[in-house]
């Protein structure tokens, strides 16, 4: 591998009786002594010239490893495509989301990319342009797709503000080959695809999505609701006669239907908290799982980070991989 197609972290070593607490305060002690690395990053909707800078640090305990991300953010952003009551019923409030691309109305997110091979083009696996594949149906925002044409498997962790921070995790997604088009799919994936889970789920509070106006599945017991997410039991099944909201009044449109995922989509615990302009993102996963969609976290393993201001696909990036370098 050419010396130029990395930069280095050092994951630090910490005994295993070092209490870690994954809340996004980062305040153990042990999180001011480790070395840092900051890497740049370009090209994402809403930032300051659409560039931000994060920093990152690593611990292991040879069990699990830490990660410790933070990077500048003026805007704290947890209004995840509301719904909005009018005249003629309820209404997705979006400015981009019919197309898959929404960049006004979402919440922050934070991605970290993992490969054993540390390649330009996120290890191979971006293909831009509205069809990079000729045999498979275009995009509709014509950023392109990410997929594994080499069949490896990549592994992504996918943070998001709203959806799973109060779960305490991050979702555990991969990057795998091109999948098969389904008959009637509105948004193909490419090779983007969540790991299994036994349990656990958000969903959107819409019956069928319309750019026209959209059905609740529920609505809060509490008329006068104010949090960012709609719990289950916390909640009631849609009835027009129980719809008495004001024209003009907004709801979550993320639903929860339990507390948090179970199985190979919840391996990755992560806590976000945004401070005055910047977001610090804890996460902790085993450096071996025994999910075949997961990639080890050793020496020599490849990472790419992007970070997301209140947009659903257009995040920052950066070309040279990041090699966790472990010390013994």
């Amino acid at each position: 591998m050419a010396q130029n197609t990395y930069i280095s972290l050092n994951v630090v070593p910490i005994g295993a009786n070092v209490l870690m607490e994954i809340d996004g305060l980062a305040d153990e002690p042990i999180w001011q002594e480790a070395q840092s690395i900051n890497v740049h990053t370009i090209g994402g909707a809403n930032f300051v010239d659409g560039q931000t800078t994060v920093t990152i640090k690593a611990l292991s305990n040879k069990h699990e490893t830490f990660f410790l991300f933070t990077w500048a953010d003026p805007t704290h952003s947890l209004s995840h495509l509301p719904i909005e009551k009018v005249s003629t019923g309820w209404k997705v409030v979006e400015n981009g989301f019919y197309e898959f691309d929404e960049q006004s109305h979402y919440e922050d997110k934070f991605a970290v990319m993992l490969s054993k091979t540390c390649n330009s083009g996120a290890d191979g696996t971006a293909h831009l342009g509205k069809t990079p594949f000729h045999d498979k149906p275009s995009n509709w925002h014509g950023k392109g797709y990410h997929a594994s044409v080499d069949n490896k498997v990549r592994d992504l962790w996918h943070w998001k503000a709203v959806r799973t921070n109060d779960m305490i995790l991050a979702d555990d997604n991969f990057i795998g080959p091109l999948t098969k088009v389904l008959s009637g799919q509105r948004r193909y994936s490419a090779g983007y695809l969540p790991d299994g889970k036994e349990s656990g789920a958000y969903v959107m509070n819409w019956l069928w999505y319309s750019p026209n106006g959209v059905i609740p599945k529920r609505l809060p017991k509490d008329a006068l609701y104010e949090g960012d997410i709609i719990p289950w039991f916390g909640s009631k099944p849609y009835k027009k006669d129980d719809d008495h909201y004001p024209i003009g009044t907004r709801l979550p449109s993320v639903l929860y239907r339990s507390n948090r995922f179970e199985g190979d989509r919840a391996d990755v615990r992560a806590r976000g908290q945004w401070k005055n302009g910047q977001w610090t993102l804890e996460l902790v996963r085993k450096n071996m799982t025994p999910s075949v969609h997961d990639v080890a976290l050793e020496h020599g393993t490849c990472m790419w980070v992007s970070a997301f201001d209140h947009s659903q696909i257009a995040h920052t990036r950066h070309n040279l991989a990041i090699s966790l370098k472990y010390i013994l």
